[in-house]
């Protein structure tokens, strides 16, 4: 150790009051992004009156503001799929198997069976971890509570 960690440290290797390992962390008051934004906020609508003007006048940088922020591209619905014998397949690996076919004959995109197969996988995760817990629930049940053993040094376990 350096010195001055053990400076802050008791004998029995706490450390002192007040100091700490940990950074006091964020400053009180508002982040400067805050700052920046209550600045800003009384001249909000002037100043985007004024990008639009200046995008109508062709300016690159405004029009780019302009389509970017106020008037953003909106995020495409993910697909809708039907994969023909998922819903009969009887265990997890007839259900992949169904979704890879599905994928093979063209019926959903490879990124619709690729989040499927994600999904069944975090699904199949589920099912093990509760057949687990099952499992350790019903062996607990049977088996008796088990007995601290207690030691003494001049007769060995007793």
């Amino acid at each position: 150790m350096t010195d001055s960690t053990e400076s802050n440290r008791s004998p029995n290797g706490r450390f002192v009051a007040g100091h700490a390992v940990k950074s006091t962390g964020r400053p009180k008051g508002p982040s400067a992004a805050e700052q920046v934004r209550a600045l800003i906020e009384p001249h909000k609508a002037a100043i985007i009156a004024k990008a639009v003007e200046l995008a109508k006048m062709g300016d690159p940088a405004s029009i780019k503001l302009c389509l970017e922020r106020l008037a953003p591209i909106p995020r495409p619905e993910d697909e809708k799929v039907v994969v023909p014998g998922l819903a009969d397949a009887p265990t997890l690996q007839a259900k992949a198997t169904a979704i890879l076919a599905a994928v093979a004959a063209g019926q959903i995109s490879a990124t619709a069976g690729d989040k499927l197969l994600r999904m069944l996988d975090t699904y199949s995760k589920a099912v093990v971890l509760d057949e687990h817990e099952r499992r350790l629930q019903a062996i607990e049940g049977k088996r008796p509570k088990p007995v601290a053993l207690l030691h003494d040094a001049a007769e060995g376990l007793v």
